[in-house]
């Protein structure tokens, strides 16, 4: 999706999931959003942008500030406009050519300028010989790359600076009342966290683009410093060096200046001319500073200039493609109403009773799953040890579309029982035909109220463990409580399905 609107779909995301009292946002008003998306009609991503502008118009009436959390926790790049003009001042009251009029063309106060630029070409270089061994699993956007100690630091107060900004503007949002302000304090935080993990790889490119014009603009003020300089004031060149003489010094400036004298299409004074000019003698400094300046066009301001073009066009593509779901969490209610139609979901509760709410939140997420159409038939518990040919009628190869064991966490899980009956399981359905394996943890929770993660956490690796060798990856879910936003995400993903597929 596009920045601003996936900025405002996670944020109008937010909201609605954290306002479970429907404090801020009624059920009509979401409703009336989610049919203004569907009559709007066009791709998932359009449907999704048209809901959250819907929802996001009765937040900002709702929530003062909410424009400016926006505004706050986004990094454009006009935010970082003056950091180039601020380089240009400062390159141009640099003083580039020295406190005195006489300049030393071995020590030209340039010349740091360009080192560092060096050696930031060299560090970015290494980094890109480095980078596939050090981040061989992660993507190449979500690390950006480094520019030298100093660069990298620059990007860390620039980027610790926009993040200060934007928590500080969070904190700033209140609400008349209490209930309402922890509302929006849940809501901002999720969506901090999930917009700042997305559209970190888009403000450190930007950071990037701006440390690349600012080198450029900072180098192109000192030359032009340089010359105002020289227009009103006369400038003399010299040299001088205790281990060096006139012919060193003569390779060493045709190695450094050469390629600028080429483009002047003059040529470099000799040994014996360098020679001449040695302190205390001295020499006119323009051919110098023409010489200099070139350099510095060359070093400097050519290669940031194709650096910072490859940064803007990273920064486009980015800009216009943030990989976040538009069907996610409550957004789901954007999937075709009709979905699921003729399909038969059949739920097998083994040696585990699941009736009342864990059944009802079981159906909910089904059909999140597989549709509001979706028939979803619980049967009753099959007993211990019971194997596939015991399945009530209705289920195996027929016209299911997915069989959904559950076990309890309570339980303790065995290969040769519940190992057994799932990879039976598997071996008896047909190819149209999924499996997705439950381990409700809700009689646990009722048994441990005052809770043990730690064995819980030892219950939870040995349904793992089990389960794995059967075959499959279970899902763990507390059906007793409110589903969590990534349920439907981590079931679809188990029987690898895509969200919204059959819409």
């Amino acid at each position: 999706m596009r920045e601003p609107a996936a900025q405002a779909l996670l944020l109008a995301r937010a909201f609605e999931e954290a306002d479970d009292g429907a404090l801020l946002l009624s059920a009509g008003r979401r409703q009336e959003a989610t049919e203004a998306a569907r009559a709007a009609g066009g791709t998932d991503d359009e449907r999704a942008a048209t809901r959250a502008a819907q929802l996001l118009g009765t937040l900002e009436a709702a929530v003062p500030g909410l424009a400016g959390v926006r505004r706050a926790t986004r990094l454009p790049l006009g935010v970082l406009l003056p950091l180039p003009l601020v380089a240009l001042v400062v390159g141009a009251l640099s003083n580039a050519l020295g406190p005195e009029r006489h300049v030393n063309v071995l020590s030209f106060p340039l010349l740091g300028l360009l080192v560092w630029n060096l050696a930031v070409y060299a560090t970015l270089l290494g980094w890109d010989l480095l980078r596939p061994l050090l981040r061989r699993a992660a993507d190449a956007d979500a690390d950006p790359a480094a520019e030298g100690a100093g660069a990298a630091g620059w990007r860390g107060v620039l980027g610790g600076a926009a993040s200060w900004v934007a928590e500080q503007s969070i904190r700033r949002v209140r609400l008349p009342d209490a209930p309402r302000t922890n509302v929006a304090a849940r809501a901002l935080t999720a969506y901090w966290r999930a917009w700042s993990r997305l559209a970190t790889p888009l403000v450190a490119v930007r950071v990037r683009l701006a440390l690349h014009v600012g080198a450029a603009f900072l180098v192109l003020g000192a030359v032009a410093g340089m010359y105002v300089r020289g227009l009103t004031f006369e400038y003399r060149a010299t040299w001088e060096s205790t281990f060096i003489g006139p012919s060193a010094t003569a390779a060493l400036l045709r190695l450094v200046l050469g390629p600028a004298a080429s483009i002047l299409g003059t040529e470099l004074p000799d040994a014996a001319a360098l020679d001449a000019m040695r302190a205390p003698s001295d020499a006119p400094a323009a051919l110098w500073i023409h010489l200099w300046a070139i350099t510095a066009a060359l070093v400097v301001l050519l290669p940031r200039g194709v650096l910072a073009a490859v940064a803007l066009f990273r920064e486009r593509r980015l800009a216009s493609s943030l990989a976040v779901d538009p069907l996610a969490g409550s957004f789901r209610v954007l999937l075709a109403p009709d979905r699921g139609a003729g399909t038969a979901v059949d739920v097998l509760p083994y040696s585990y009773g699941i009736a009342g709410r864990p059944a009802d939140t079981l159906r909910e997420l089904l059909h999140d799953v597989f549709g509001l159409r979706a028939e979803v038939r619980v049967h009753e518990a099959l007993p211990y040890g019971a194997e596939v040919e015991q399945l009530p009628a209705g289920n195996g190869a027929g016209p299911s579309a997915c069989a959904v064991v559950v076990f309890g966490a309570v339980q303790s899980p065995e290969r040769e029982v519940h190992g057994r009956f799932v990879r039976e399981l598997l071996d008896g359905f047909g190819r149209g035909t999924q499996v997705l394996v439950v381990v409700d943890s809700s009689a646990w929770h009722a048994r441990f109220r005052e809770g043990d993660a730690k064995r819980e956490g030892e219950r939870r690796r040995a349904w793992d463990r089990v389960l794995e060798e059967a075959g499959v990856a279970p899902l763990h879910v507390d059906l007793g409580s409110a589903l969590d936003t990534d349920v439907v995400e981590q079931a679809e993903a188990r029987l690898g399905r895509a969200h919204g597929e059959g819409a």
